[in-house]
């Protein structure tokens, strides 16, 4: 998650590290992959049925437990909640798309952060879909974001995506204005809005390409009873009061 610190745009103070990578076995139940800054869709068109949905996102990162071997173990990125709220506000016109929610370890029930773990955390809470993802700092001034989208009724992605951005520097014109904004300049921020237009547009292709399911009747069915219009003033009886 981007911090936003005050002070001029422009490098960390904090001299920059190499954090562990994550790669697309850590967040993918199969081999995936796709060209820089684009979607690629796994499930032949048109689709069936897939729509509409919603769809759970999670944030997976790595973490080193032996330090002499430098073996890693994926983890849930504890991703603060407005992360999740842009993912909503992404999808906002698409009316296929109904909720996007957040899937946290605490979600994980105990289980490892692997992608067979995280898309059973998925079916368990009835998502129609799933997202998994992980960003990576390939430099002090560049990263990336990886990420796979499930089905979550199958054991494979449906689609992926790569987005790639850099830091830059503020336009001379607007140094002087909103100086804390990191958003414009900063790679990880920069990277982040790239990646959730990938992936809407990625959603807004499936939606395009998605027929209604078929829906038989079921064979106890039954005509709906006819209901004569009642009439006013009502008739009076022939009979005896």
């Amino acid at each position: 998650m981007l911090s936003l610190a005050t002070g001029c745009a422009g490098k960390r103070a904090d001299a920059w590290t190499p954090g562990p990578t994550t790669h697309w076995e850590d967040i993918s139940t199969g081999p995936v992959g796709v060209p820089e800054d684009c979607y690629s869709i796994h499930v032949a068109q048109p689709t069936k049925g897939f729509f509409p949905a919603d769809i759970a996102v999670t944030r997976v990162s790595v973490e080193t437990v032996d330090e002499a071997t430098q073996q890693t173990r994926p983890i849930l990125f504890p991703t603060p909640r407005n992360e999740y709220l842009q993912f909503n506000a992404a999808f906002d016109d698409l009316m296929a798309v109904s909720e996007v929610f957040p899937v946290a370890q605490f979600d994980m029930g105990g289980a490892e952060a692997e992608p067979e773990q995280i898309l059973a955390a998925f079916r368990a809470l009835g998502a129609r879909m799933g997202i998994i993802y992980a960003m990576n700092e390939l430099s002090e001034d560049e990263a990336e974001i990886i990420g796979v989208l499930y089905y979550t009724s199958q054991d494979y992605p449906v689609a992926s995506f790569h987005a790639r951005d850099v830091t830059v520097e503020r336009p001379k014109e607007r140094r002087k204005i909103n100086k804390s904004d990191l958003w414009e300049t900063d790679a990880r921020a920069r990277v982040r809005r790239k990646f959730e237009g990938i992936v809407y547009a990625c959603v807004r292709d499936m939606i395009l390409h998605d027929e209604p399911p078929e829906i038989e009747d079921s064979s106890g069915w039954r005509a709906p009873i006819q209901l004569q219009k009642p009439e006013w003033p009502p008739r009076q009886s022939s009979g005896n009061p």
